[in-house]
């Protein structure tokens, strides 16, 4: 049996990361059916946080706001086929990304979820990987805003974590810590762009395809 360790940086605003996440979720699937012994093989998956282009208003604003502040330099085509690329491919792996809705002062909130369901010994990698999910999906197909703590808990038991734990969660000051692993990724690692994918401490992946996915699967397993 092989154990395929994959550590994702990655931001809630990112659609990248959200197409990236589900394209994984695919290339698991199909490496389980089609590698001999795959489908025997412990995969897990550990989420850090980063901080992709901060919202400087300091409140929640609507999405456009920062969407035309980003894309500023962009013509009306330029803007109309950045978004319809990204559509295309977001819906070849089943995603549907929405454009309405606000969006935070920032993502720490959803990163300390995240975070203390990580290093939560009763919570498995797949309710942590689940949390992450439904983050995304709130944020970028229900067009909720992920800073508010409503929204961050209904997101959170609808992963499978206990009500009472994700108020607890949501008290615990560890904002300072997670600060410090998105800095770390950021200016140490030297990241400029989410999501990064690292394989067993070693096969870096920036992209969404999913036959690069089934690649590094395949090479850790024939290095183990």
């Amino acid at each position: 049996m092989t154990v395929i360790e994959i550590d994702i940086v990655f931001d809630f605003i990112c659609a990248w990361c959200y197409i990236g996440k589900r394209s994984l979720d695919r290339a698991i699937a199909l490496y389980r059916k089609t590698y001999p012994g795959g489908r025997n093989d412990t995969i897990t998956i550990k989420w850090y946080p980063f901080y992709l282009n901060p919202n400087r208003h300091g409140h929640s604003v609507p999405k456009s706001v920062l969407f035309n502040e980003r894309l500023k330099d962009k013509s009306p085509e330029q803007r109309a086929a950045l978004v319809k690329r990204l559509d295309k491919i977001a819906q070849s792996v089943g995603v549907c990304i929405n454009y309405g809705g606000m969006i935070g002062s920032d993502t720490r909130d959803a990163h300390r979820l995240v975070y203390l369901s990580r290093k939560d010994p009763t919570i498995s990698s797949e309710v942590h990987g689940e949390l992450v999910e439904k983050l995304l999906e709130a944020y970028h197909e229900r067009e909720m805003d992920i800073s508010r703590p409503e929204v961050l808990k209904e997101a959170a038991v609808a992963a499978g974590i206990e009500a009472a734990v994700v108020e607890k969660w949501l008290a615990e000051d560890v904002g300072n810590v997670v600060d410090e692993e998105a800095r770390k990724y950021r200016e140490i690692e030297g990241i400029r762009g989410v999501p990064r994918f690292l394989f067993q401490g070693k096969y870096e992946w920036d992209g969404e395809d999913l036959q690069e996915f089934m690649e590094i699967m395949g090479k850790v397993k024939a290095d183990e």
